[in-house]
């Protein structure tokens, strides 16, 4: 096997790029979002769980990374977990599979997050419409996070068909068969 292409979205884009695009996604999915539910649901907002609200931007992340794993758990012994601070506050968790995956079980690794989480707050958002904006917020946060996901995932969509993906310090690695 020899290495195809290797993936690291801070060495290619830097870090305070890839926040801004994160940012500047998470801006428009609230807006997006938010002004069709509210029209849908006229309703007043009731604003009396905003300990609920916290919790929940609080657990987002440690969600989100719970369901980068889920797809991956046969692999889960090989997993190593290291956390970073990035702006001097914010903590980013990095998992790392010390063993070659297939694309496709990678892909749905990387995306499984944004389907399972966003349904989940969906649901909350049309059910509970007097905390749709707490729903929102929360929605459009976490398709901030995704974002990243979604670059990386584009850039494995490219790679051969029966590729496999290893991840190591420098980013991602696209493996394939001589």
């Amino acid at each position: 096997m020899h290495c195809w292409k290797t993936i690291n979205l801070e060495k290619q884009f830097g870090f305070y790029r890839v926040f801004l695009l994160s940012s500047i996604i998470m801006m428009m999915v609230f807006s997006l979002i938010y002004v069709p539910i509210n029209l849908l649901f006229p309703s007043a907002f009731y604003d009396k769980h905003f300990l609920g609200f916290f919790v929940g931007l609080i657990s987002i992340y440690p969600l989100h990374k719970f369901f980068h794993i889920v797809p991956i758990l046969p692999f889960v012994r090989k997993i190593k977990c290291k956390c970073n601070r990035k702006m001097y506050f914010l903590p980013i968790l990095s998992l790392r599979v010390d063993q070659p995956i297939s694309k496709y079980r990678y892909l749905v690794a990387l995306v499984a997050p944004f389907f399972v989480l966003n349904s989940i707050l969906l649901y909350g958002c049309f059910h509970f419409p007097h905390y749709s904006h707490y729903f929102t917020m929360l929605l459009a946060f976490h398709s901030g996070i995704c974002a990243i996901d979604f670059i990386y995932a584009k850039q494995l969509m490219d790679s051969p068909k029966n590729a496999l993906i290893e991840e190591n310090e420098d980013g991602y690695e696209i493996l394939i068969y001589q």
